[in-house]
């Protein structure tokens, strides 16, 4: 993890009762409990899926917002082990695959997301295998009156503090249908790593020993434009979700090495506000590296920044995968303190639900 630079702080994140005064539902108590969800056994949570099913030939995962962050890191993480085409679905029509050949995985944490609804219904019309994961809702709903099978999952502060457990959910279904090995003792290992990571980031460490809040620190008034390389996307994006839900704060991702074939060019343009931040993976090729390294000492050249790194060795896909999610999430809720905003309200994607649900109804 690099950190660079530093800002005079108008909050100081080291005390914890100002902080609290500002954090008024605890985003940061909920980010602590992060790796629990990893920790759990999901025997019952997937009895029901047991014994698998026959002629799946292609995956689609469904959601929205955190909801489909959970099948970005699944696919990021499994991807090489699954032998049938697979995507993570954002919109509620569906490509022209889906069929009886279809594993199709409603992944709504409320369970009322409409898109996904919308969706899971179509999929059902088309004969696919669906599945629904979530707390409840609507698609609890749906699932039994279509006598389809619905993983329920713990409730978190947020649907993004429910991140891990619907990982662990979406990769149990995939586990218990035979699409993938067992992946129970990994996300253990993991979770128990995950705890003791938490050591170094959470609000009781102090800002000097604590790379998160320092993070927090050098993100703040800048314009954060973040790069990975694909198998990271779910990281990147992930990041950019939490600084618009958390801090709310506009960033925006992109993909190495296909940025540099285009994007780096706008950097010739860039302002003092613009902020580079690379997620490296800790298991990078000597290509991939060469073109991480290229592209940084050439947006390095023009950038009135210079480029940060976040990198977060593990062992392991998963951990690769979850270490930097977990102190990014960290860094997103610091930020928010030290821009005095309380984390956890999201009131525009409320409205938008609310002016999403009036239209429909007409």
């Amino acid at each position: 993890m690099t950190a660079l630079g530093s800002f005079k702080m108008k909050i100081d994140l080291d005390n914890l009762d100002l902080v609290a005064k500002i954090d008024r539902s605890d985003m940061i108590g909920a980010v602590n409990h992060f790796p629990d969800a990893f920790k759990r056994r999901t025997d019952v949570m997937v009895g029901e899926l047991r014994g698998g099913r026959s002629g799946i030939r292609s995956l689609v995962l469904m959601g929205m917002g955190g909801s489909a962050s959970a099948g970005d890191v699944v696919l990021d993480w499994l991807r090489d082990e699954l032998k049938i085409p697979a995507l993570v679905h954002r919109e509620p029509g569906l490509p022209g695959f889906v069929n009886h050949g279809t594993l199709f995985v409603g992944i709504s944490y409320s369970g009322n997301t409409s898109e996904t609804l919308n969706a899971f219904r179509a999929a059902k019309s088309r004969r696919a295998h669906v599945i629904g994961v979530g707390t409840g809702g609507k698609l609890s709903d749906l699932c039994s009156q279509l006598g389809a099978p619905f993983l329920e999952v713990e409730p978190a502060l947020a649907p993004r503090a429910a991140l891990g457990q619907l990982i662990v959910a979406a990769a149990s279904v995939l586990e218990n249908l035979g699409l993938v090995r067992s992946v129970v003792r990994e996300m253990s290992e993991v979770g128990a790593e995950l705890t003791g990571l938490m050591g170094q980031f959470r609000g009781q460490t102090p800002l000097e020993k604590n790379p998160a809040k320092r993070l927090a620190t050098d993100l703040l008034y800048h314009f954060i434009v973040l790069y990975s390389l694909q198998r990271m996307s779910s990281v990147a994006r992930r990041f950019k979700n939490q600084l618009a839900e958390n801090s709310k704060e506009l960033a925006k991702y992109d993909i190495l090495p296909e940025a540099c074939h285009n994007g780096i060019e706008a950097w010739r343009g860039s302002t003092r506000s613009m902020l580079p931040v690379i997620i490296r993976d800790g298991d990078e090729s000597a290509f991939e590296r060469s073109i991480v390294e290229a592209f940084k000492s050439t947006i390095s050249s023009v950038a009135k920044a210079h480029p940060m790194e976040v990198r977060l060795p593990g062992r392991g896909r998963l951990a690769r995968l979850l270490f930097p999610i977990f102190f990014l999430d960290y860094a997103s809720v610091y930020l928010a303190i030290l821009k005095r905003i309380d984390p956890t309200p999201t009131e525009l994607i409320e409205e938008y639900k609310s002016r999403l649900a009036s239209r429909r109804g007409r």
